[in-house]
């Protein structure tokens, strides 16, 4: 009696303990997520995707029909922010919401395939991974699109473990048309689940063939019946905005995104043999983790098959039409610390210290690359993103009559979402060098001015007539560049300078109308 009372108090203990220890890498996801959220400028991509978001759900599909993605992100984000306001932590938040139950969710995979211990070591690495921290704080569609595949996964382990359960394939069938309908590399993601199958009909003495089921056959019919509705549009895409802008993938490329992922750089600052170490040992240790499987399933495959296929896959596609975006892999990128902490679950039998000190390596590494993704902020290349600041300055200051002309494109949504006067921005579009028009063509992003294109762009400075005899031209800070030639009759007032950009104030003589070329009215041919 007494010794069933003591065991049934281990028992939890253990359950407290197991909680307690959930809760803590919990916690630790959701706080470095949240430092300095709403601290760092936004980009051009956030700034639109935060006024796509304000529009009216049709209005939302329409656009993004112009745009590179599905519309569910921008839906989910409208009614995000209809609940807790439009302003860049509230907005962010949400994607800080999606990549903590991401991490959760990683957590309950390990549950479901290992042991507490794997699951717990996965957590903690899963929280501080630098690439999924990156991309819960930006307001974008990449944090929430790996929430449903890694959801979509999960219910596919429990369909193949519990002999088909018909509440998980139709979870499953749920989650992957949500992750379609958010980003297009959820088909990729599909495939990897179809090569799993593949994998699981050779599998020791597995005896039922998956690959065959009806349930699943009919959940994947409903999936692409349920994405059909959008295909038009998707076609409509590739026709006129299209990748164009993804070069070619290299061994480099790849090596370079196994580093973005695991430290949010490309690896490049170390000798070579360190650069192209960290990929290798992190390929061999999954082909360890396959080789130890001992499961009548192979869920430690699946998830060997989840993390490296799409990368695979995407390479060899790429060859034909290239797709290697480093951020759309995300998703498969969480693979790679379940990985690791079942490699170090399964070593630990012989050698504890040293995986616990190959563990503690791995998280000194993890937050060095955090304070990368702080280091560098939202800003998808080198430069420092200070358009709120600039914003600021020229709310402070600028009148209702006076003119702003924005010169670089990446600057021209930012502002226009800090923007807290009553000017409507204008852009400047150059003709390219071979005398073609150089505005936008209306697609991607441009789709949101499309309709005011004769106000907004400005083929020439000419063609910038203030009433006020007042031009403020926000730029690129180009000190020690090519200097940018401006109208003599315009006179530099003021120049401030925060980050890589600037704003400048020119003063003008009284505009007269019939120096107004033509061309102003028009683009140019």
């Amino acid at each position: 009696m007494c010794s069933a009372i003591l065991k049934e108090d281990v028992r939890v203990q253990r359950r407290y303990l197991m909680m307690s220890l959930m809760a803590s890498v919990f916690l630790i996801s959701v706080l470095v997520r949240l430092h300095a959220l709403g601290e760092t400028s936004i980009w051009s991509d956030e700034a639109f995707t935060l006024i796509l978001s304000s529009y009216s759900p049709s209005q939302i599909i329409f656009h993004t029909a112009q745009d590179v993605h599905p519309p569910l992100y921008y839906l989910f984000l409208h009614a995000w922010m209809m609940v807790f306001g439009d302003g860049v932590f509230s907005a962010r938040s949400l994607s800080v919401v999606a990549g903590c139950l991401s991490v959760m969710m990683g957590m309950w995979w390990l549950l479901l395939i290992s042991t507490k211990r794997a699951a717990i070591l996965g957590g903690v690495i899963l929280a501080l991974l630098p690439i999924a921290v990156r991309y819960s704080q930006e307001i974008r569609m990449y944090s929430l699109f790996t929430f449903f595949m890694m959801g979509a996964t999960v219910a596919l382990v429990y369909w193949v473990n519990g002999n088909h359960r018909k509440w998980a394939i139709v979870l499953y069938a749920i989650l992957m048309a949500a992750g379609l309908y958010t980003h297009y590399f959820a088909a990729v993601c599909m495939a990897s689940h179809w090569a799993y199958l593949l994998v699981l009909m050779l599998w020791r003495d597995t005896r039922y063939k998956y690959f065959f089921a009806v349930d699943w056959w009919l959940a994947n019919v409903a999936i692409v019946c349920v994405f059909m509705a959008w295909v038009p549009s998707l076609l409509h895409q590739l026709k006129f905005s299209g990748f164009n802008w993804v070069v070619m993938p290299s061994v480099n490329t790849v090596v370079s995104a196994i580093w973005g992922f695991l430290h949010y750089t490309d690896g490049l600052m170390f000798s070579v043999w360190i650069y192209y170490s960290l990929p290798v040992v992190v390929f061999v240790m999954s082909l360890i983790v396959v080789a130890q499987d001992k499961s009548r399933k192979g869920n430690n495959t699946l998830l060997v098959v989840y993390t490296w296929f799409p990368l695979l896959l995407i390479v060899v596609v790429s060859f034909f039409y290239p797709l290697f975006v480093e951020r759309y892999f995300i998703f498969a990128a969480m693979g790679l610390p379940m990985i690791l902490a079942i490699a170090l679950d399964n070593f630990m039998v012989r050698k504890v210290v040293g995986c616990y000190l190959v563990f503690l390596l791995i998280i000194i590494s993890e937050v060095v690359g955090v304070g990368n993704v702080y280091r560098r902020g939202h800003a998808v290349s080198d430069e420092v993103n200070r358009i709120d600041v600039l914003s600021a300055y020229l709310n402070k200051y600028a009148v209702s009559n006076d003119d702003v002309l924005v010169t670089n494109g990446f600057l021209y949504f930012p502002f226009v979402y800090y923007n807290n006067t009553t000017i409507v921005p204008k852009l400047y579009t150059p003709p390219k060098m071979d005398g073609a028009s150089g505005r936008p063509n209306g697609y991607q992003i441009w789709t949101l001015v499309e309709n005011e294109v004769g106000n907004i762009y400005m083929d020439n400075y000419e063609c910038v007539n203030s009433k006020s005899g007042r031009i403020w031209v926000l730029g690129s800070d180009l000190r020690g560049s090519k200097r940018t030639v401006f109208p003599q009759s315009w006179r530099l007032i003021r120049t401030f300078i925060a980050g890589d950009a600037q704003v400048q104030l020119f003063e003008t003589d009284s505009p007269d109308s019939t120096r107004i070329s033509s061309t102003c009215l028009a683009p140019t041919s």
